[in-house]
């Protein structure tokens, strides 16, 4: 029997890291899951392991097993700012927008450069209709990384919900430059709210004529 921390064990658990992230950037999330699994079975206690076990459950749709994985990274290392935002996502995608907000919190306290915290915080705010506060996080996700094309996409949201119109029209149309193949949906979304703007800026001009 391999001792729990000898060299072989280690290297064996690597490789099964290895080949979890491998899949998973493939987007073989069963695979991926079977791999983190193996992986766990020879280090139970590696925060980051459950961490990478509950971004897969989530990609998978399950999201009350990946919660459970998130609290497990976190038993182990409370300061694991990653697991707090991606549970905070989970827990969003699950409707707890009040839990995902307060995940995101700490996910911010112990990484304040985590441009993509603040993203998903400012995501779950414009869930809960807080607008404001929505767009400052989302300010704050572009203050560090003006590349974050969700932040754009949210800010633009955020400022057509508090009819800040041709500011909103700039934000969008800075997410739709930038906006990555995997965000085909939002784009999809974004030009009907682009439209959407632009029929209600109409109606106003021809109001005031």
């Amino acid at each position: 029997m391999k001792e729990p921390h000898s060299k072989e064990n280690l290297d064996e658990t690597i490789n099964w890291i290895k080949r979890g992230n491998d899949f998973f950037i493939k987007g073989e999330y069963k695979e991926a899951l079977f791999a983190y699994d193996r992986a766990l079975e020879l280090d139970p206690e590696n925060s980051k392991i459950w961490d990478n076990r509950g971004v897969v459950l989530a990609d998978l749709g399950w999201h009350n097993e990946a919660i459970e994985s998130f609290e497990i990274a976190l038993d182990l290392e409370p300061d694991n700012s990653k697991a707090w935002s991606d549970m905070g996502v989970s827990l969003a995608a699950s409707g707890r927008f009040d839990e995902a907000v307060n995940c995101f919190n700490h996910a911010i306290d112990l990484n304040p450069k985590d441009d993509e915290a603040w993203n998903n915080r400012g995501t779950a705010l414009f869930s809960m209709a807080q607008y404001e506060e929505a767009l400052n996080n989302f300010n704050q996700a572009l203050k560090i990384n003006p590349n974050n094309s969700g932040a754009w996409a949210g800010k633009g949201s955020s400022l057509r919900f508090l009819n800040r119109y041709q500011e909103a029209i700039e934000a969008l149309e800075k997410f739709m430059e930038n906006a990555p193949p995997e965000l085909a949906h939002t784009r999809e979304e974004a030009w009907a709210m682009l439209l959407d703007i632009k029929l209600i800026l109409k109606r106003e001009d021809q109001t005031k004529e």
